[in-house]
């Protein structure tokens, strides 16, 4: 019967397995048959090399005298282990040589080789862990943008990452061991260095509390002055602070694009000043021509039409001098000309005035029937000496309109429908022209139609502008294949059944004229 201190081997936490010469397993304790994963019976008796495949076979030879004599030796070294499922582990593994000839307590005789085995699994994968961790850590200095740099409780640099090796201008290695407040200077609102206890790094430390600035002015060894955002945060180990880590965020980049950027504007508002009075200038000399143009057109040229329009007249009343009905009609027709070229002559020799500010409608209550006749007799002083037959259509109603713009839109749309840069067919008259003004549901529609395309811009600017002053809309319509062109005006005014106004009184349409406050300005 085995006595109890026999058993020791079993109850140590370790696994155990005890080896004879011949390398096979005579004693192995619980422990190490569940970390093998095999039974105890199981694995006592087979060789070790099952288990520890890369174990080393000169362990297991008996020791010469002299080297045993010196006392059991321990070595310490990292093999693989296989487990009863294949799997295989990193184990340590320890071994103790014995002397097989000696009686030992609770190990067999003939035992020559102890071994202690522990899976250090764990450890390795913490260990590759803890790797991964530093790399990714250093990656993340060595590639951030902002400077790092990290103290002790003395003050003194125990981290550098490049970017903060660059700002200061030295080498990680030089700047290792230095206290921060002689490599980086932290400047007052005043320009002068703080004091060494005033120093956001040093409060830093003293209170634990992280801190975090922007735009402080800073010195470098070299006597660079910079500007950067500060973040200071201790570090803290067990409730005790010790150490901070210094973030730099350099702003001399965002100064140097944000001078730039000012330094673009200037020169954009200067280039826009010189091209100011460019244009200034320019301006100025088209007013003075213009000026010297209204001159001629009033004095001289006007002199003369008012001749040749009184001696056509003259002839063709003549009546001691009797001609044939062809030479007096055309007699008769070249006056009517001339007096129609001199009418827009003097429309358009009249002084062009805009301040800038838009002029709200001046609403009246007028008849549909007097605008639209008298936009076509405004026709006349936009379109020149021309041969033109109206089909005019408009009802006996009142609107509410502006009854100045209101000509001049009906009578620059006429005056563009009839408007053709082909002189042949300028001679071909007289042109038919077609006004129609209705009412639909409170709104004022007036459609004009015309022989040609038509499309000048003053024209349709103008109108256009008139149409929006009151809230309306202006619309071009060619039909396919159709020449000519059709314009609709729609409006929305207060329109009225009967003759009278909302007070029982008549429009007036007497004063209805054509105007000239539209004209567009040229150069």
């Amino acid at each position: 019967m085995a006595r109890p201190h026999e058993e020791m081997v079993d109850l140590l936490p370790d696994a155990v397995l005890l080896v004879d010469d011949n390398g096979t397993i005579v004693r192995a304790n619980p422990a190490a048959a569940a970390l093998l994963g095999y039974e105890r019976h199981t694995v006592e008796g087979r060789g070790v090399l099952d288990f520890l495949p890369s174990f080393d076979w000169n362990l297991t030879r008996p020791p010469a005298i002299s080297e045993f004599s010196k006392g059991p030796r321990a070595a310490r070294l990292r093999t693989m282990a296989r487990a009863a499922d294949g799997r295989s582990f990193t184990a340590e593994i320890s071994t103790v040589r014995l002397d097989r000839h000696t009686t030992h307590e609770s190990i067999p005789y003939g035992s020559s080789l102890a071994i202690s085995l522990r899976d250090v699994t764990p450890d390795e994968d913490a260990r590759a862990a803890l790797s991964r961790s530093l790399l990714l850590a250093e990656a993340a200095l060595r590639t951030g943008g902002e400077a790092l740099i990290g103290t002790d409780t003395e003050g003194r640099i125990d981290l550098v990452n490049p970017a903060a090796a660059r700002l200061l201008g030295a080498k990680a290695s030089e700047l290792g061991g230095r206290e921060l407040g002689s490599v980086l200077t932290f400047l007052g609102y005043d320009g002068e260095p703080l004091d060494a206890e005033d120093a956001p790094a040093t409060e830093v430390l003293r209170t634990g509390r992280a801190s975090r600035r922007s735009t402080r002015e800073l010195r470098t060894p070299d006597g660079t002055r910079l500007t950067a955002d500060v973040a200071i945060r201790p570090v803290i180990v067990e409730g005790r602070s010790v150490g901070t880590v210094v973030a730099l965020a350099d702003r001399r980049p965002f100064e140097r694009l944000a001078d730039e950027y000012v330094a673009a504007q200037t020169r954009c508002l200067r280039d826009h000043k010189a091209e100011v009075e460019r244009q200034r200038a320019r301006a100025e000399r088209a007013v003075d021509h213009i000026r010297e143009l209204t001159e001629l057109l009033s004095g001289p040229v006007m002199n003369a039409l008012h001749h040749l329009y009184a001696e056509t007249s003259r002839l063709a009343d003549d009546s001691s001098r009797p001609l044939w009905p062809e030479a007096t009609a055309g007699l008769e027709a070249l006056a009517q000309d001339v007096r129609m070229t001199m009418a827009l002559m003097n429309h358009g020799s009249q002084p062009y005035h805009d301040d800038g500010i838009p002029v709200r409608p001046q609403r009246r209550t007028v008849l549909i029937d007097d605008l639209v006749q008298a936009g076509v007799r405004a026709a006349a002083a936009f379109a020149g000496p021309s041969r033109v037959q109206f089909s005019v259509h408009a009802p006996k109603l009142l609107v509410h309109v502006d009854p100045e713009e209101m000509t001049t839109a009906v009578g620059r749309l006429i005056a563009d429908v009839i408007h053709t840069d082909d002189e042949d067919a300028a001679d071909l008259g007289p042109h038919h022209v077609f006004v129609e003004a209705l009412q639909h549901r409170s709104v004022l529609r007036i459609e004009v139609r015309g022989p040609y395309d038509g499309g000048v811009q003053e024209h349709v600017d103008i109108v256009q502008g008139i149409a929006t002053a009151h809230g309306g809309t202006l619309r071009m319509r060619r039909a396919p294949g159709v020449g000519g062109s059709s314009y609709v005006l729609e409006l929305p005014a207060v329109v009225q059944d009967e003759a009278g106004g909302a007070d029982g009184t008549p429009a007036a349409a007497d004063g209805l004229r054509p105007t000239g406050r539209h004209r567009a300005p040229t150069a």
